[in-house]
């Protein structure tokens, strides 16, 4: 038989290859992606080129690094507008929809518009205008650009791969700042405290320690997935990243460090997860015996607030009173986006992002923010656990490590996010788009779910197929009317 097929036109096309198809537990199978097959929506290659470079620019902050050089020139935006304009022209002249529309995206336009709808009942439009158009309205921009061009395991790992290296720069960097005593912020009049090199979603050191705690589990799952002196330098990544988070001095960072490396070790070690925790207690207690003066009694005042000498503690406490009077006066219509601090203690913002995005976007604000954050996580946990099998293939394997790498960056995205204001910053939706990437790119059938399917196309044709509705059927479906019942008459004479 032969391996081309002729289209009408005489071109001679290759027949696509088949997805291999493996069968995991419960009789559920899943497809496996293959390198050479066209991914479904096109390679759209001009447009990833974009948002690779707009995602190197984000995270290596060149306009900080090299001031002289870029002065206040915005690279970011220059990278940025182009991108988006080739995607919609790619997609145009492709003839495909300009984005699909999974549950994640849905929720992020749900956000995007209350932002808007309570502009004009803000206390304060033009700062929700400042936020809206700096950085949010950048980042569903690009995640929709996410959703929609990462749909090949290459490219997955290729932005993964960047956004790791990018933040162990960024890590060193800190770590230098700290050894040599050069502390660029003063917070909480801690004047300890290192904010790294750079800015933007690094320029804070609870920020920093968020960043660098997201990126630890990927680096993780690209060593497990990766071999010889690339997994050593993965994995060396990974080290220096964590580093860095102590550091920061965060708090919140280090709740996220935590719950990130009990995560990984629970998955990874399945076979001897009492050794898996006798060693993560042993390098908890060394990394508290190793850290910098001050560090241990900085952690202390999470239980103990009445302790921290610097009242930060007592001050968060204060506002976060503050954030739940203030959601719970505006359930509906919140006080409108970046308006909190107006309503908050010291104009300061509520340091926690689920209540802070409720008080400003009402009770639909946090229901979406929600979905935005569980709807991945069921995903990515229902990939890990279909794909468990010892005897999956490679790609099977992969997806596993990945899946759990990508769970993992939510889990620091949930602590962390308990602790600093992020609602509307990067930090939450490159994770989301990988969760995105991966089923898209590994789509999991169900027998269940097909059952269920086939049950609701069963009832729909009893509803449309019921007594009451025959005489209506030819209006409302275009169908020839049924037969008349009752005794066959003879007209003919």
């Amino acid at each position: 038989m032969s391996l081309f097929g002729t289209t009408r036109a005489g071109v001679l096309l290759k027949r696509k290859k088949a997805h291999p198809v493996s069968v995991a537990p419960h009789g559920v199978a899943f497809e496996l992606p293959l390198d050479d097959v066209q991914p479904k929506g096109g390679s759209h290659l001009l447009a990833f080129a974009g948002l690779f470079v707009f995602t190197l620019l984000l995270y290596a902050r060149p306009n900080d690094l090299f001031p002289d050089l870029f002065g206040d020139f915005s690279t970011v935006k220059f990278v940025a507008i182009p991108t988006i304009l080739v995607y919609v022209i790619s997609k145009l002249v492709a003839g495909e929809r300009l984005t699909e529309w999974p549950i994640e995206v849905k929720m992020v336009g749900v956000i995007l518009l209350l932002c808007i709808a309570f502009i004009p009942v803000a206390a304060s439009p033009g700062d929700s205008i400042d936020r809206l158009s700096d950085p949010f309205l950048k980042v569903v921009a690009m995640f929709v650009l996410m959703a929609n061009l990462i749909n090949t395991k290459r490219r997955l790992r290729l932005l993964m791969t960047m956004m790791v290296i990018c933040a162990t720069c960024i890590a060193i960097g800190a770590i230098g700042d700290f050894v040599e005593g050069v502390f660029a912020v003063k917070v909480d009049g801690l004047g300890t405290r290192i904010a790294g090199n750079v800015g933007g979603i690094f320029g804070n050191p609870n920020d920093l320690a968020t960043s660098l705690d997201l990126l630890i589990p990927i680096a993780v799952g690209l060593a497990l997935t990766s071999k010889g002196a690339l997994r050593l330098a993965f994995v060396t990544c990974a080290g220096v990243l964590a580093v860095g988070v102590v550091t920061t001095f965060s708090r919140g960072g280090f709740l996220g460090l935590v719950a990130v490396g009990s995560f990984l070790l629970w998955k990874v070690s399945r076979k001897n997860r009492v050794i898996a925790a006798a060693a993560a207690a042993a390098a908890l207690f060394v990394l508290l015996a190793a850290a910098p003066g001050g560090y241990g009694d900085r952690l202390f005042t999470i239980l103990h607030t009445a302790g921290d000498k610097t009242g930060s503690a007592q001050e968060r406490q204060e506002i976060l009173k503050r954030a739940v009077a203030v959601a719970a006066r505006h359930p509906i219509i919140g006080v409108g986006m970046n308006n909190f601090h107006i309503y908050s203690y010291k104009e300061r913002v509520a340091h926690n992002s689920y209540l802070e995005i409720s008080a400003e976007l009402g009770l639909g604000g946090l229901i979406a923010y929600l979905i935005l954050i569980s709807s991945p996580m069921r995903s990515l946990k229902r990939i890990e656990v279909r794909t468990s099998l010892a005897q999956a293939p490679g790609d099977g394997r992969e997806l596993h490590l990945l899946s759990i790498a990508v769970q993992g960056a939510m889990i620091a995205y949930i602590v962390c996010s308990a602790f600093t204001s992020i609602e509307y910053l990067w930090y939450l939706y490159y994770p989301v788009a990988f969760a995105v990437a991966l089923q898209k790119l590994y789509p999991l059938k169900s027998p269940g779910g097909e059952r269920r399917e086939g049950r609701l196309k069963l009832w729909a044709e009893r509803i449309t197929k019921g007594a009451l509705w025959d005489r209506y059927r030819p209006r409302l479906f275009g169908a020839a009317p049924p037969p008349r019942r009752g005794r066959l008459i003879n007209h003919k004479r």
